[in-house]
């Protein structure tokens, strides 16, 4: 069962990176069943902790982002607002585009805003303090998952295997994993599969959010 469309990267990519596995080592039943795996659970669940670890997604992304206004020239993305009108689990960054800032329910100031990658300015103005009284429409993420964070999906995927393999004589761990039921978020917080190359690289791609004064 696919529980997310997973871009990121392929079942090719894992396998160049790691060679052919023997299905069998991983106690399925046949090939099928275990590209079906990689592709609709570990692809997946290694987005979902890329995500979560940056701490927004790799997608091109469009909607409502809606911010408290601070008084100042500046506006932060930060998780205090909404997105489409719900709190985000993710921050809506890196900022791509525009199309409306309104200001409590004026006209749309826009094109006096700059576009930073998580901050706005309007320019010889401020975003007045008030709750939740700017509206933004807008474009964020990427047009194209970047190829390093192709990499880390990949390689996150190869060395998760890995481990369930090495982990093989563990099946009260290992097997709820493979049949899906288990948590195999947990088994990428292991330095054995979130090493220190792919944290790097990760670590590149986190945003902080701005403290609110």
């Amino acid at each position: 069962m696919v529980i997310c469309d997973p871009t990121y990267c392929g079942t090719l990519d894992i396998y160049y990176l790691g060679g052919h596995i023997d299905y069998k080592q991983l106690g399925f039943g046949s090939e099928v069943t275990y590209i079906n795996w990689l592709d609709g659970t570990l692809i997946c669940k290694a987005q979902d902790f890329i995500d979560n670890y940056v701490g927004h997604n790799f997608k091109a992304n469009d909607g409502t982002i809606t911010l408290d206004g601070g008084g100042k020239e500046a506006l932060h993305i930060n998780r205090i607002g909404l997105v489409d009108g719900f709190p985000p689990t993710l921050m809506p960054v890196p900022l791509r585009a525009i199309t409306s800032v309104v200001i409590d329910g004026g006209a749309t100031v826009h094109t006096s805003c700059q576009v930073y990658d998580a901050f706005l300015t309007y320019d010889r103005n401020l975003f007045c303090h008030g709750k939740q009284n700017v509206v933004i429409k807008a474009t964020w993420g990427y047009a194209f998952v970047p190829h390093d964070i192709q990499y880390v999906t990949a390689q996150l995927c190869m060395n998760a295997v890995r481990e369930a393999i090495r982990s093989r004589m563990l099946p009260d761990k290992v097997t709820p994993i493979l049949e899906g039921g288990g948590n195999i978020g947990v088994m990428f917080r292991s330095p054995k599969i979130l090493t220190i190359n792919e944290k790097e690289i990760l670590d590149r791609y986190r945003y902080r959010e701005a403290a609110l004064i």
